[in-house]
């Protein structure tokens, strides 16, 4: 959201492993060669060498579905992903789509439409309250949740210094909640202590020591991969994880001061340049195998605010999958106020609708979502609902619960309400405001896909 205000896999796996460089992040060795039985290794060389990524034994994994991406520090060409038997060897990773997920849990799962809301600004409601608030969600059609994450919310430039609000620990303690009453969860990492958004791309205080992309890269891989084990330990396995939030101009881009504003350019980013992408790539990969390492069946999903541009959409994308990241899923901010035309809702919708059904077509192995969205609420429900092939995945409405300019009523709106705001909420209890209406009407109509498996 554009704010105005400013372990590898434990147990037995599911997939082959594949030694040497032919997995992502691997060092040393040969190049796939198959060591767990009935899975098959990745193939080739290249990959990131060197060390934050190092396998155990200097192994990389195979992991069906996942490529080895493009040549990066010293590496050669990318090798092939494993394709992931069955039977894998103790501590060995999960192949793509089979089991294997950290401690023996149960996989992710996630339904096959996500009708879903971003609630993260009610994690420091009442108990009472936030049960109230999940409980009419579901009344209402909502299946899936979606929480933002800072990595140190009480650091210098934070966004709570107080609380520490919005920390992983507090992701998991709202998470499991949510998950305990039904509900799907996607959790979004900003990689930053504060707000990040096309505006802004914070290095988080404790990162901004770093010297090289590779140590950056190395940092970020690593609260990833902790985060992630966090929420499962804490019984708020998600979904589906966002590698950075509203990523348009790169990743770690800005130092920031007290209040998350930038103040200046970091020494080592990733910007969305040419000259910038191989580092902003390695950032991406790294968040995709901190990930992976942990539970292959977690969906990993990037995050831009191009709903209305097929052309800048397409661009970030093909540059993101040129460096080897490719990420299961792809989302896209939409609100009118931003990303549409507010004296149109026709023209709109247009954009949006274009936007989604050429990607869907130019990538038919990714998934598409509207990451977040404020008014014509039905309309994105719709252009994303309607994609073919099951290609569009969900949306999560900006935070029902608060009016903001994100979801008020625009000046042609011809809307008797002031607000698209979906809830009010009076000490525990939430009243339904007019729009929330509209989902009632989506619980029937989508019903097919709102609780069928992925």
């Amino acid at each position: 959201m554009l704010v105005a205000m400013a372990v590898a896999g434990c147990g037995s796996s599911a997939g082959g492993l594949g030694t040497g460089a032919g997995g992502t992040f691997a060092t040393g060795g040969g190049a796939g060669q198959t060591t767990a039985s009935g899975g098959q290794a990745g193939q080739g060389s290249g990959g990131l060498a060197g060390a934050p990524f190092a396998g155990t034994g200097g192994r990389g994994a195979g992991r069906a579905g996942a490529g080895g991406g493009a040549p990066a520090m010293g590496g050669s060409a990318g090798g092939q992903a494993g394709r992931g038997g069955a039977g894998g060897a103790t501590g060995g990773q999960a192949g793509r789509g089979g089991a294997g997920a950290e401690g023996g849990g149960p996989a992710a799962s996630l339904p096959s439409f996500l009708l879903g809301a971003d609630i993260t600004d009610q994690e420091s409601a009442p108990s009472a309250a936030q049960d109230n608030l999940l409980a009419q969600m579901k009344t209402h059609g909502f299946n899936a949740v979606r929480l933002r994450t800072f990595v140190d919310p009480k650091a210098s430039d934070g966004y709570d210094k107080s609380n520490g609000y919005d920390d992983i620990a507090h992701t998991a303690s709202f998470g499991k909640k949510i998950k305990d009453a039904g509900l799907a969860l996607l959790v979004d990492f900003h990689m930053s202590d504060n707000w990040a958004d096309p505006g802004k791309q914070c290095v988080p205080v404790a990162w901004q020591g770093y010297t090289s992309i590779t140590a950056l890269a190395g940092a970020l891989h690593d609260y990833v991969k902790a985060s992630v084990s966090a929420l499962i330990a804490g019984g708020a396995r998600p979904g589906m994880v966002q590698i950075g939030n509203e990523t348009t101009p790169g990743m770690l881009l800005h130092i920031c001061d007290s209040i998350g504003q930038p103040t200046g350019a970091a020494s080592v980013q990733g910007a969305a340049t040419s000259a910038g992408w191989p580092n902003l790539g390695m950032l991406l990969k790294a968040g995709l195998a901190g990930v992976r390492e942990v539970d292959p069946t977690i969906r990993v999903s990037f995050h831009i605010d191009k709903g209305g541009s097929y052309s800048a959409s397409k661009s970030w994308l093909d540059n993101a999958i040129k460096q080897g990241a490719t990420p299961d899923a792809f989302g896209e901010s939409c609100y009118q106020q931003y990303q549409g035309d507010t004296s149109s809702v026709a023209n709109t919708v247009t954009g949006w609708t274009s936007t989604f059904m050429q990607l869907g077509a130019a990538y038919p192995n990714i998934k598409f979502f509207a990451a977040e969205y404020g008014p014509l609420e039905r309309q994105i429900n719709d252009v994303v609902f309607g994609l073919a092939n099951g290609q569009g995945i969900g949306t999560f409405d900006w935070e029902p619960t608060t009016q903001g300019d994100w979801n008020a009523k625009q000046p042609t709106d011809p809307s008797t309400v002031t607000t698209h705001a979906l809830f009010q909420r009076s000490g525990n209890t939430y009243t339904a405001l007019p729009d929330l209406s509209l989902y009632d009407q989506m619980k029937v109509d989508y019903a097919t896909r709102l609780s069928s498996g992925p």
